[in-house]
């Protein structure tokens, strides 16, 4: 739940402005690694509040600032979930986790959101956050798009076939969005299209001119 709550916070305000960035969280240790990227603008005020928050305290030999020439990490949001060892007195990550050995399926759909009033806080501060978490304890990848204009979320999951369909057992029977129905395609896959990412996210806002009536 904790995770979530700092995934719903961040999400939507980082894409607004344009910061991407990587977090690993040691849930054992509970200790965080984050790289935050951006404008420097945009990445003072973040770190201006990450700085402040009396939940966690900043190891300060541990901070630095450098000017990069392109991103590290691409705008979006998504979860990695990954298993770690100790051996010969390092750590380091399991690169063979048994959902790898398992045949792969991917599963596209399209759905709108029921209440377009609320939908953009629904998906960036419910739906996402809880999504990246569960879906990356269960070896599920993938990657959505979700369209605030049209209330319209595109979604891909990828992952061993058992628990891409109990996930899509609970997405097909959510009432806060309506499937689409002749969306719904399955297909196997060799390898992850998305390997990284729990669920990669990107969001199409709404421009000030769609939103004027004449």
């Amino acid at each position: 739940k904790r995770l979530e709550g700092i995934v719903a916070k961040a999400i939507s305000h980082n894409l607004k402005v344009g910061v991407s960035g990587h977090l690993c969280y040691d849930a054992q240790l509970q200790k965080v690694w984050q790289v935050i990227e951006g404008s420097p603008d945009a990445v003072g005020a973040i770190w201006e509040r990450v700085s402040k928050d009396d939940r966690h305290i900043i190891d300060e030999d541990t901070v630095e600032v450098e000017p990069v020439e392109a991103r590290r990490y691409p705008m979006g949001w998504g979860l990695r979930y990954s298993g770690f060892e100790r051996a010969n007195g390092e750590v380091r990550e399991v690169k063979d986790l048994d959902v790898s050995r398992c045949a792969l399926i991917q599963l596209a759909y399209k759905s709108y959101i029921t209440d377009q009033e609320t939908a953009e806080a629904e998906v960036m501060q419910t739906i996402l956050p809880h999504a990246m978490v569960k879906n990356a304890k269960a070896g599920v990848t993938g990657w959505l798009l979700y369209n605030d204009r049209t209330a319209t979320i595109y979604q891909i999951l990828e992952g061993p076939p058992d628990s891409v369909e109990r996930l899509w057992e609970r997405i097909r029977k959510d009432p806060r969005h309506t499937i689409v129905d002749a969306s719904v395609s399955r297909r196997e896959v060799k390898a992850r299209e998305f390997p990284n990412w729990s669920m990669a996210a990107n969001e199409v806002a709404q421009s000030h001119w769609a939103t004027q009536s004449y």
